[in-house]
């Protein structure tokens, strides 16, 4: 059987990988990719989206090799690939990890105006035109980071664990249903920018770990689309494209 590619996405807390369209598996300790790896053949070849720790990134290649004698081949922003042209700028300040789901996005749904939700530390609201024009989008704190801030700056108020309301009768449910609506307002705001600049939203994409948490509040239709970041990664693959250093 071919082998497959061997994907990573180390981020922030967590690495995950998968090989190929496969299973991911994710881990917050690089010994349990550690185990994992001696249990896979050598792949068709290493590649990562890398925003996270730089000793970390070197103590996976370091396992790399060890297991298997192999180069890590890291993704670079590009101006070009799987048919996006990227409109952003300064290439060198958009993470790499936002440039993979955009193509992981254009791989699942290539002819649709998209709007491309990352939901974790930050939120990111990207745009995708359906021929292949990525605008850019918004960043702001993310659901985690809008509740700790509040603590963190305020004397009294306390780390919410609410629940969404819609009238909020107590302090941690009046957090949790702010926050959330500050969200859900910056996604509706941005899909009817769109809509005005002539890119009318197709399809809204929302991945990440608070994904599923806004969606349920959004009122507008979205659906939850898990490990883009992979899916980019796996699609440059295929077509053997891509800006990747070694």
């Amino acid at each position: 059987m071919m082998q497959q590619a061997l994907l990573l996405d180390l981020g922030n807390t967590r690495l995950k990988w998968r090989l190929g369209m496969g299973a991911v598996h994710s881990a917050a300790d690089l010994a349990s990719f550690d185990q994992a790896c001696a249990a896979i053949a050598k792949p068709a070849a290493i590649l990562a989206c890398v925003v996270g720790d730089e000793d970390r990134f070197a103590a996976i290649c370091a396992l790399c090799q060890a297991h298997w004698q192999m180069p890590i081949q890291r993704l670079q922003v590009s101006h070009h690939a799987l048919g996006v042209t990227n409109h952003y700028w300064p290439l060198s300040q958009q993470g790499c990890d936002r440039w993979a789901a955009v193509l992981g996005a254009k791989h699942h749904f290539p002819t649709q105006n998209l709007l491309i939700v990352s939901a974790g530390t930050a939120l990111v609201v990207d745009t995708l035109s359906r021929d292949g024009h990525f605008l850019g989008g918004t960043i702001s704190p993310g659901l985690g980071l809008m509740k700790a801030s509040l603590q963190q700056a305020t004397a009294k108020l306390p780390l919410a664990q609410g629940q969404y309301q819609a009238f909020p009768s107590n302090t941690h449910d009046a957090i949790e249903t702010g926050c959330l609506r500050a969200i859900t307002g910056i996604i509706s705001q941005a899909n009817q920018i769109a809509a005005f600049e002539g890119i009318p939203i197709e399809r809204i994409i929302l991945f990440g770990g608070d994904a599923a948490q806004i969606q349920a509040q959004l009122n507008v239709p979205a659906q939850t689309v898990d490990n883009l970041v992979l899916d980019g990664l796996y699609a440059l693959h295929c077509a053997a494209e891509g800006a990747f250093t070694q």
